[in-house]
């Protein structure tokens, strides 16, 4: 049975909800003042009382995790049943455009950019000091910390944070932008999605709330990235020319990223970055290779087998696992950590995967976007983190990557190639990759600010994106002031909350646009938010 049109719908122009605003350009006033004041006030009170914020930045945290974990955990496993429902039932057939649309790419460069989707400083981050954690201090399902059991196990809980459950919050937003963009020519706002349930609203407060809360998600999550990516950098110039981690250090180098990334985002197509990033993800595919013959090749690929199993085979009981008894706190520090993590990336990355994805059927798209960059992660994951930890249970090294662990997270995979041939010649490599896929995805988020704050509109005006691209950098120097890595996890987890809601209503709302076959789009040209170069974006 066919649901009710929403009676009295009608799509707005741009120019109706959005003022001109002279230095910032076109800008949804409603959106852009409540979401600057909110972002600008956190990030003064950070300069001016930066232990008051880490304090209350904690408590927020474990009140979120105490009370609202339920949700993350939940929301997020219903959220992957959903996507193979969509694959495999009524909707699956249904093109992600017009009936006669085709795809934009071939197969293996829609793969191949899927992949590239995959990649990016987070990723380099966790690789080597994840699985060891999970060994070390891992769940108490995975058995006694530093047991035979906790080390096969660390492998398959690394695959649950980087694999299907990840990626499946990426795909409700592709879906529902590339039925916005491609099928009713509709903005590709957050708030747009609801006009099923809410009609003409969705221009009235409750959409202005939806999308400053999508705007508020996507800035804390990037603030995390853009946090890991400046301690990732310090900590190779460190580790690799003796440079001192100092506070100086890491302004210097958070001000040189802040500066190319909004150069990027501000400039026309910026030549020098695109090619960069593609150079960078050959090096990256060269460093996998790399350690993959020079590191215990027979393990390396016995553990992914064995990893890949458990993980299959006990993928509900690692998402719905609640830690009810123990209460050990392991969940807010990593599982909760990342599903607010992915899902803050969700309106940038799904804007991405819909960018790329015309013309394919839902099935098509949901398989692929869940598969290609959830095997990819496991596959670099698995390369870098069973080879750190056959270090940790060899004899002759026991304890060698597990200390530069705890002492600096960042650390961690350049002490680790430090143990292989050629490591002088592999460290600018490293540092190269690191800084590319940080600039890209920074420059990437912050276009899509702009966007967001701007009513969808396509060309955001330079101002508008260095307001935002800046005060990016400023809020995530404060919380790395306030509290490390800590402090950055608190901002996503907080932050990503009130979209988690909207995330899983757009779960409902999607069904209702494809059984809704009208299309509302009264302009010549429908109204499709660009993004940056598909083989430049990173994680």
């Amino acid at each position: 049975m066919a649901t009710p049109k929403q009676e009295g719908f009608k799509h707005k122009d741009i120019c109706e909800y959005t003022k001109d605003w002279g230095l910032f350009g076109k800008v949804d006033p409603v959106v852009f003042i409540l979401s600057a004041v909110l972002l600008t006030a956190f990030t003064i009170w950070g300069l001016v009382d930066n232990k008051g914020l880490g304090a209350v930045a904690g408590a927020a945290l474990k009140w979120t995790i105490t009370y609202t974990g339920w949700l993350y955990m939940g929301g997020v496993f219903f959220i992957l049943v959903w996507c193979f429902y969509m694959a495999y039932g009524k909707f699956g057939h249904i093109k992600l455009g017009k009936d006669d649309d085709v795809p934009e790419y071939s197969d293996f460069s829609w793969f191949s950019m899927l992949f590239g989707c995959g990649m990016g400083v987070g990723l380099i981050f966790w690789s080597v000091a994840e699985p060891l954690y999970h060994y070390m201090k891992g769940p108490s399902y995975a058995g006694a910390p530093g047991s035979a059991q906790a080390a096969e196990w660390s492998m398959a809980i690394s695959f649950l944070h980087w694999a299907l459950n990840a990626w499946a919050v990426f795909v409700v937003i592709g879906i529902a932008i590339g039925i916005l963009m491609y099928k009713k020519g509709l903005p590709a706002l957050i708030s747009t999605c609801f006009y099923p349930i809410l009609g003409d609203k969705i221009y009235g407060p409750i959409g202005k709330i939806i999308d400053i809360v999508t705007l508020v998600a996507v800035f804390f999550g990037q603030c995390t990235t853009i946090g890991l990516g400046v301690m990732q950098l310090t900590s190779g110039i460190n580790f690799n020319y003796g440079v001192p981690i100092t506070l100086g250090l890491n302004v210097v180098v958070l001000l040189v990223c802040c500066l190319v990334y909004l150069a990027s985002a501000c400039l026309p197509i910026e030549k020098g970055i695109k090619v960069g990033s593609n150079i960078s993800m050959i090096a990256c595919l060269g460093i996998m290779l790399y350690l993959f013959l020079a590191g215990p090749t027979t393990y390396i690929l016995d553990n992914f087998v064995n990893g890949t199993g458990l993980y299959l085979q006990n993928i509900v009981k690692m998402s719905l696992w609640m830690d009810p008894v123990e209460k050990s706190g392991w969940l807010g520090g990593w599982t909760i950590y990342y599903w607010a993590w992915w899902i803050s990336w969700a309106p940038f990355v799904g804007l991405f995967f819909a960018k790329i994805s015309k013309g394919r059927t839902i099935k098509e798209f949901v398989l692929a976007s869940l598969i290609a960059p959830s095997l990819f992660s496991m596959i670099f994951m698995n390369i870098f983190g069973t080879t750190a930890l056959n270090f940790e249970l060899s004899a002759a090294t026991k304890g060698i990557i597990w200390n530069a662990v705890q002492k600096d997270v960042s650390s961690a995979i350049y002490i680790l190639f430090d143990q292989f041939p050629g490591a002088a010649l592999l460290a600018p490599v490293l540092l190269f990759v690191s800084f590319t896929f940080f600039v890209v995805s920074a420059d990437s988020a912050t276009i899509v600010l702009g966007i967001l704050s701007s009513g969808g509109g396509a060309e955001p005006k330079t101002s508008l994106k260095v307001f935002w691209g800046a005060t990016m950098a400023v809020a995530a120097g404060v919380l790395m002031t306030a509290g490390g890595l800590m402090a950055l996890q608190a901002a996503s987890i907080v932050g990503a909350l009130a979209f988690t809601i909207v995330l899983l209503f757009v779960c409902y709302t999607i069904p209702k646009m494809l059984q809704d076959g009208e299309e509302y789009c009264k302009l010549e040209t429908p109204q499709q938010v660009p993004v940056p170069d598909p083989k430049t974006v990173s994680l």
